[in-house]
């Protein structure tokens, strides 16, 4: 009997084709995700060094180690969701447990008791943090391997990806806009500690809205292959290694996420410390540049469906790291609508190009499939994901060896020294991660003419299998 897939046809062109509803309700989890992930990147290492008064060298170290605990895990979930695949029809049983667990941890991390000693101050951030990071690998890694198990268009993921983006920067806007209202009241640590203990119950609960709602959207759905076979987890790592399309990529990736994540761990210290501006003023700017990022999604995905994905890729990251390097020394201190209009502008529509990356990677896992290498998405997921959380955690340690190494003190105007070393690591020295990423990238030769011929094989053996409604 030939095999029957949960998948529509489009009788024109004869391609998979899923739900606007469908579309929106799998790419709902990504706000609680995103909020919880903007939250760690832009407060965590300020929230334990300014309000629980952990050194930004211990706050930076418990930071690491859990990160670099989730980056060991995510390839061990991902393996562990490709070898569950048939037996739970698709990987949805994980979201329903990631997001219990993410909902309650983050509340942990941000609920430390008041007047901690900073030694059980370190010890109660990195027993929390520790635990986050499992939910994230729990629910994270399944979800984002869903996308290459939902659809083998191309052009259609891009979609998907795109829609994650926009409702992960719905929940980033969100995340960076309620510490603002909760803190500009708050006076002393005590008060502050309430406020971010306030933020993590409302972000927890956006967490289990959007996480639940897109268990309930993907849980009956069958993925595409759900009768191909899987391989032993050593034959599978080797022939991702030896995926000449996977690497280049890979790196270029993670020379990019470090960039990006130093960025995100110094940005409030630049902006409150280096620009003197206040938190409410810092709260605009991180939700403005979220509204221009988030608009911008769109329009690269249709960029990519006109020039392919690549070049817009390439010049979106180079131009990025050229305007970072160069615009975050030019700001003056006391300065706040040119930051507004070309940091959170002009930079957040650049950024929106990363969603590139993430698209190229499903047609990626697509030419592992051609090669009769059997189910890996998981795998592949798993180790872009452990790229991404290696490189988040030497930027997050990096950041607070470097605030650490120029004598930051928190809750004070600093020296004009540190005022300038700040800019410095937080312009050039973020820039030049992301103009190497896109150097990377020059040479990078599974282009898109070779990523469509590997769609039309895909799409004939889908035929040759007697794929119907």
């Amino acid at each position: 009997m030939k095999p029957v897939l949960n998948i529509n046809l489009d009788p024109l062109k004869h391609r998979k084709i899923l739900s606007a509803r469908f579309k929106i309700g799998y790419s709902f989890a990504e706000s609680g995700i995103n909020a919880t992930e903007l939250l760690l990147r832009l407060y965590l290492l300020s929230f334990y060094t300014d309000i629980v008064g952990i050194s930004p060298f211990w706050a930076g170290l418990a930071g690491f180690i859990g990160l670099f605990w989730d980056a060991v895990t995510d390839p061990l979930m991902g393996k562990l969701s490709d070898r569950t695949l048939n037996h739970f029809k698709g990987r949805a049983p994980y979201l329903f447990l990631g997001t219990l667990i993410l909902a309650a941890s983050l509340i942990l991390l941000f609920s430390p008791p008041s007047g901690v000693i900073p030694e059980y101050g370190f010890l109660y951030m990195l027993g929390s943090y520790l635990v986050l990071n499992t939910a994230m690998t729990i629910f994270s890694v399944p979800y984002m391997a869903m996308t290459s198990d939902l659809s083998h268009d191309r052009n259609e993921r891009s979609v998907l990806f795109a829609l994650r983006f926009a409702f992960g920067n719905l929940g980033a806007l969100i995340a960076a806009g309620l510490p603002v209202y909760f803190l500009t009241s708050a006076q002393s640590p005590a008060e502050k500690l309430e406020a971010m203990s306030q933020v993590s119950w409302l972000l927890a609960a956006l967490i289990i809205l959007s996480g639940f709602t897109s268990w309930l959207t993907v849980r009956r759905k069958k993925h595409l292959l759900q009768n191909e076979k899987t391989e032993h987890w050593s034959d599978e790592f080797k022939s991702i290694l030896t995926n000449q399309a996977f690497w280049p990529l890979l790196i270029a990736y993670t020379v990019a996420t470090f960039g990006v994540s130093l960025n995100s761990s110094l940005a409030r210290y630049y902006y409150r410390y280096r620009l003197m501006m206040d938190e409410s003023e810092v709260g605009i700017l991180l939700v403005s540049f979220m509204i221009f990022l988030t608009m911008s999604l769109m329009g690269w995905v249709w960029i990519s469906k006109r020039f392919g994905k690549l070049i817009p890729l390439r010049y979106g990251i180079l131009g990025l790291g050229i305007g970072t390097s160069v615009v975050y020394l030019l700001f003056q201190p006391g300065s706040f609508w040119t930051p507004l209009w070309v940091a959170g502008g002009l930079l957040g529509i650049l950024v929106g190009s990363v969603v590139l990356l993430d698209s190229i990677l499903t047609d990626v896992i697509d030419l592992h499939r051609v090669r009769g290498k059997g189910e890996a998405a998981g795998m592949y997921f798993g180790i872009w994901r452990f790229a991404s959380k290696l490189s988040r955690a030497s930027a997050f340690f990096a950041a607070g060896i470097l605030l650490s190494g120029i004598g930051f003190v928190p809750n004070q105007i600093q020296e004009e020294e540190v005022s300038l070393a700040l800019a410095w690591f937080f312009g050039p020295g973020v820039g030049i991660f992301l103009i190497l990423s896109s150097l990377i990238l020059i040479p990078y030769r599974f282009k898109d003419s070779k990523q469509n011929q590997v769609q039309r094989i895909l799409q004939k053996r889908l035929d040759r299998a007697g794929v119907s409604v």
